[in-house]
């Protein structure tokens, strides 16, 4: 849970404070006035995150990865391997107007907040 919180705030920094402005122009609605979020999207992002976070616990216990250096590894496989080919996958489509963009502006959370979620979870196993 501690892990899904620090990557859900990671969220929240990111495309809030941080790249607000370009994934806006990413999706093609830099012209459209700001908007509060419905709550599906801050709770579906959390939901999503939790259960990927849930999935690198798993493979951190049935690989027996225990230090840092190693989950550190795993972290980047995880983020490289998986969350930003899927990110990419899902913004080719006509609904992306900008999908390179789109991963450009992803990606990098998806890498600091698997690599912060995996560094999380080893210090929550240590005895």
């Amino acid at each position: 849970m501690i892990a899904s919180v620090a990557h859900f705030a990671l969220g929240g920094v990111w495309f809030g404070l941080l790249f607000g402005k370009q994934y806006a122009a990413a999706l093609g609605i830099a012209d459209r006035p700001p908007q509060q979020p419905a709550p599906l999207f801050l709770i579906g992002p959390f939901v999503c995150s939790a259960v990927t976070i849930a999935t690198t616990a798993f493979l951190l216990q049935s690989l027996h990865i225990g230090t840092y250096g190693d989950a550190m590894v795993l972290a980047t496989l995880v983020a490289i391997g998986y969350l930003t080919p899927m990110t990419l996958n899902i913004a080719i489509n006509p609904l992306f107007p900008r999908p390179f963009y789109y991963a450009l502006i992803n990606a990098p959370m998806f890498l600091i907040g698997s690599l912060v979620a995996c560094a999380i979870l080893v210090w929550m196993s240590q005895p």
